[in-house]
């Protein structure tokens, strides 16, 4: 499997700000980023003395980013490689959603709840479909509606009639730690991991 590192994700969203508007400083770049202004700024540093951006000073509070056509061809090359990261991805979610939702039907369950609302709990869903398990509840951090279900708080987890609760969600600052759960959500027998 294509793995994206971190950097190289940061170096993307970069360029891609960079060919949109040139103004960027050190504190954009940060909140952009997630990261710390020395970081951000290390970051910005070390793209310039690669050749994928070219910096202007303007004056001592203001400088300005362009991209090179060695940065161009840098974002190219990293979004290609993030399209192919987010489609393995996806293959890889979608058999592992399949699996869980096999396991459960073969252990002898039919009513499932999700935990999250996002990408992985869309997949997750045509996993539910498709071993014909009932889903009665959806629980997420925003109000409304899943796939026609209502969303409930998280907190309110625990009261759940479902016989098994999948969990749906990841840490989007650590992707790979596992059985992430939310804050303040109690670990419970009856949850299981698409990942």
């Amino acid at each position: 499997m294509i793995q994206l590192e971190k950097k190289q994700l940061q170096e993307l969203e970069i360029l891609k700000h960079v060919e949109d508007s040139p103004q960027l400083n050190n504190r954009m770049a940060a909140a952009k980023l997630g990261c710390s202004v020395k970081l951000a700024h290390e970051i910005l540093r070390k793209m310039v003395g690669r050749g994928f951006l070219h910096v202007s000073k303007i004056h001592s509070r203001r400088w300005d980013y362009f991209i090179t056509p060695q940065g161009i061809a840098e974002k190219a090359r990293l979004t290609y490689e993030f399209v192919q990261f987010s489609m393995q991805f996806y293959q890889e979610a979608r058999e592992q959603s399949s699996q869980v939702c096999r396991d459960i039907v073969e252990a002898g369950h039919q009513t499932v709840a999700l935990l999250g609302t996002g990408d992985l709990a869309e997949i997750a869903y045509l996993g539910i479909k498709e071993w014909n398990l009932q889903l009665i509840e959806v629980y997420g951090d925003r109000e409304g509606k899943f796939m026609g279900h209502n969303i409930f708080p998280y907190d309110e987890v625990d009261s759940t009639a479902a016989e098994i609760i999948i969990i749906s969600l990841y840490n989007r600052s650590q992707p790979m730690t596992p059985q992430y759960l939310p804050v303040g959500i109690p670990k419970m027998d009856k949850m299981v991991w698409i990942f």
